[in-house]
């Protein structure tokens, strides 16, 4: 049994919760609260439900297909800074110090930046160990140059560097460090070392289980220049001034670098000033036939 309005409109549902109202006492079921007190009288109806409000009521809730779990994204894996990556070397190279008795002090700082010296000298370290007692912590800091990217021959000089801060800078490129140097597995000129082939291979095979090593190669000069076509004659291009490479000093165009004979030489301190260019030739000889020396 429905009810409708005595005075028309649509059919509604009948509820029920207020039967107890009398036979007479009929009311909608999507009427509900104060709605019952505003005096609309309905009447029963055996005609079919019209209203949508009294038609949801009791209609089965359409079936929400659930969306599937959004896995969490997977965290980055982490790549270990340059710094992070050299310690590590030094902890891997620390076994091979302790075979040859020159053990490696406890503390080491090691970073990646360029060396401090003479102007013409920087331009070619490529490592550099400072002494403890000029450490405010007493610990040796190393520097390798950003100049380097191949990971053998970053380890390899790591290594000339380790051999510093196992002597504490006292022996110079001399008598202890050339001992271990040697030992470790360095030749060369003992200021310019370089790893022998078997060294490399084990520096090679080391590097690979440290992981990549997060650097990228830093050219201060500017980077290598590209072959580029040969310009039309009548379109001749035009070269532009280089911009700064850095936030430093511009770099003087030419630098004049004094050369001095010993003054115990019987020419008595033969002094003459040339190009870097020219001292990469070959070092001038004094009158008297003595090779001279860049002076300090």
């Amino acid at each position: 049994m429905n009810v409708i309005s005595v005075l028309g409109g649509k059919v509604h549902k009948r509820q029920t919760a207020f039967d107890d109202g009398g036979p007479e006492f009929h009311f909608p079921l999507c009427r509900t609260g104060s709605m019952t007190n505003r005096g609309t009288k309905y009447q029963r109806t055996e005609a079919e439900v019209t209203c949508t409000v009294c038609l949801s009521y009791g209609a089965p809730k359409p079936e929400v297909e659930e969306a599937a779990p959004v896995a969490p994204k997977a965290a980055p894996e982490r790549r270990i800074t340059r710094e992070e990556w050299l310690h590590l070397a030094i902890d891997a190279l620390r076994p091979e110090f302790e075979k040859i008795e020159f053990p490696l002090p406890e503390k080491v700082h090691v970073s990646v930046g360029f060396g401090y010296g003479a102007k013409r000298e920087s331009a070619t370290i490529l490592g550099q160990c400072w002494a403890r007692r000029v450490s405010e912590d007493d610990v040796n800091h190393i520097f390798i140059s950003p100049e380097l990217n191949d990971t053998a021959r970053v380890l390899d000089v790591l290594i000339h560097e380790l051999v510093h801060a196992a002597d504490d800078c006292q022996s110079g490129h001399k008598g202890a460090f050339a001992t271990a140097a040697k030992a470790l597995g360095l030749t060369g000129k003992m200021t310019a070392t370089v790893a022998t082939p078997e060294l490399s291979e084990k520096l090679r095979e080391l590097a690979k289980t440290l992981g990549p090593y997060a650097h990228a190669t830093l050219y201060p000069m500017g980077k290598p220049l590209q072959p580029k076509g040969e310009p039309k004659p009548e379109d001749p291009e035009e070269t532009p001034e280089e911009p700064p490479v850095s936030s430093g000093p511009k770099k003087q165009g030419t630098r004049m670098i004094k050369v001095a004979c010993n003054r115990e030489c019987e020419c008595g301190g033969y002094v003459v000033r040339t190009t870097a260019k020219w001292l990469e030739v070959g070092m001038p000889v004094c009158p008297f036939g003595t090779v001279m020396e860049v002076a300090s």
